[in-house]
């Protein structure tokens, strides 16, 4: 009995890190795709600013 009532608390572990890890993998993504938006919306800043002047 005691290996019956352990068996769901590790498979609830198992999904929570399982979800821990989707959660930072998205955010990281999430995170690359704004730093890399962010230095191309600066760059074509920095080229309009040129042409302007």
């Amino acid at each position: 009995m005691g290996s019956i009532c352990l068996e769901p608390r590790n498979r609830f572990t198992l999904i929570g890190a399982l979800m821990v890890v989707i959660g930072l993998m998205f955010l990281i993504y999430m995170g690359d795709a704004m730093i890399h938006s962010t230095k191309q919306y600066w760059n074509g800043v920095d080229s309009i600013e040129r042409v302007d002047h």
